[in-house]
């Protein structure tokens, strides 16, 4: 897998063992899996590896569900593993949306921020394409059964009697397309609310409204141009859900 814009390829794991406890506390079942944010799968990998879960994804990026979608369906694909900046220009204003646009604009970019700016040139020798590629090689026997959904917002969605992670672009952020900086943090805890009468719904986020309960917390940071950002990386609940989640998961949650 490779690193994406507020991705979770270093916390990831951490995730998905909150996830899992929540569940276990709260159903007798393995409840349907989704990610309406799904980036490059840095939580949603580990669910994969379940073969016995129905798993679904999304994400408003068109690109990146094809890409998604190259990977599960077409074993002899392969992205180009060197890119000039001019064709990087190119596939940055091109209107036509592909799986290789997705993957140049992802492994290409400084801080794998979709086209922020080309950064092959900086260090000839680090190989980050080919980098980008092997992390996506080895996620590739585990997306088989993923229902990889149409590109869309997550509002296109009504899920119910779901498990749910979103982890959606933070408020306040200023890098990268539209999808994330003019992305509209109230609608998204509005709809939470909604989701979360008839799902289990856990958001990665800094912060959250009154309403939404913080169950886990870890110090993080992103590197972009040379300059460190450190910040907490949180997981929330609504009230509702989070008064049914005994003491002791509680506990446990707060260990991870």
């Amino acid at each position: 897998m490779t690193a994406y814009q507020g991705g979770k390829k270093r916390i990831g794991n951490k995730i998905y063992n909150v996830i899992c406890l929540v569940e276990n506390n709260l159903c007798e079942e393995k409840l349907p899996y989704f990610e309406p944010f799904v980036g490059m799968a840095g939580v949603l990998k580990y669910f994969a590896k379940d073969k016995n879960r129905s798993i679904f994804a999304c994400d408003a990026n068109i690109d990146l569900i094809m890409l998604w979608k190259k990977l599960q369906l077409d074993d002899k694909w392969k992205p180009p593993l060197t890119c000039s900046k001019k064709k990087y220009e190119m596939l940055k204003t091109s209107k036509k949306h592909s799986a290789e646009r997705a993957f140049i604009g992802i492994t290409a970019s400084w801080g794998c921020i979709f086209f922020r700016n080309y950064r092959l040139h900086y260090n000839p020798k680090k190989k980050y394409l080919k980098e980008g590629w092997n992390g996506l090689v080895k996620i590739k026997p585990y997306i088989k059964h993923v229902k990889f959904l149409k590109a869309a917002s997550y509002d296109n969605w009504s899920p119910e009697n779901m498990l749910i992670y979103c982890d959606p672009p933070y408020k306040n952020n200023n890098l990268g397309t539209e999808l994330f900086t003019k992305f509209d943090s109230e609608l998204f805890w509005e709809k939470m609310r909604i989701w979360s009468k008839n799902n289990i719904v856990i958001i990665s986020e800094s912060s959250a409204p009154k309403d939404f309960k913080e169950i886990w917390r870890v110090k993080s940071s992103t590197t972009n141009a040379g300059k460190t950002k450190k910040y907490d990386d949180c997981l929330f609940v609504y009230k509702t859900i989070y008064k049914k989640i005994c003491k002791s998961v509680k506990n446990k949650i707060k260990e991870i």
